[in-house]
């Protein structure tokens, strides 16, 4: 990974790549595993004395030509049923869903690299830096010219509102208790970052 992050390092001290607000850069730093996701380009080869081998391949039928070239015509092959984990599958949205790995896509040469890409701070660390480490590597160029970083809305104790623990608040109850104008200011207030907003369910 090390020739990865001193790529998007550099991006980032060179100015090609902007992280807004400046402060969020010195959380740049190198997860889950799913059921989906980008499958790992390997097939194990099943046949007489090669039950340990395996070919890397684009493709199953890649794969099956490779190994009964290497191994004769009786072996089969079968995926590495995992996927690569989400960060990593998430790293190469950028580019993979614009006709990559063919360069001269017509959606890969509008739509790459974009202008910018704006999420939360706290996954600066685990998606943006991989997207950037990636897009270089596979294509020569940054994705995005600016990381615009928003807060985060937490509950009563500093935690992140999620379906898991329960703690999500609907936003039509807090219009219906605060008005819609107040729910928008805080929310535009709390965009950049400088503060984690705090809504408390009555």
């Amino acid at each position: 990974m090390q020739p990865l992050a001193e790529k998007a390092l550099l991006a980032v001290e060179k100015g090609e790549l902007t992280i807004i607000p400046e402060r969020f850069e010195k959380d740049w730093c190198i997860s889950r595993q799913l059921w989906w996701g980008h499958r790992i380009p390997v097939w194990y080869i099943v046949g007489k004395d090669c039950e340990e081998e395996y070919i890397v391949a684009r493709s199953a039928e890649e794969a099956l030509m490779k190994a009964r070239d290497k191994y004769g015509k009786d072996v089969e092959v079968y995926q590495d049923p995992d996927v690569l984990d989400t960060w990593f599958s998430s790293a190469l949205w950028p580019f993979s869903t614009l006709g990559w790995p063919d360069l001269l896509a017509e959606d890969f040469e509008r739509f790459y690299p974009t202008t910018m890409l704006e999420t939360r701070h706290d996954i600066l660390f685990f998606w943006v830096a991989r997207m950037v480490m990636m897009g270089i590597k596979f294509t020569g160029t940054v994705p995005f010219s600016y990381v615009y970083l928003h807060g985060l809305i937490r509950d009563s104790q500093g935690r992140k509102m999620s379906k898991t623990l329960g703690n999500v608040i609907d936003p039509l109850d807090t219009i219906k208790e605060f008005g819609t104008d107040a729910l928008r200011f805080t929310l535009a207030l709390g965009t950049s970052g400088q503060i984690c907003l705090v809504l408390q369910a009555t």
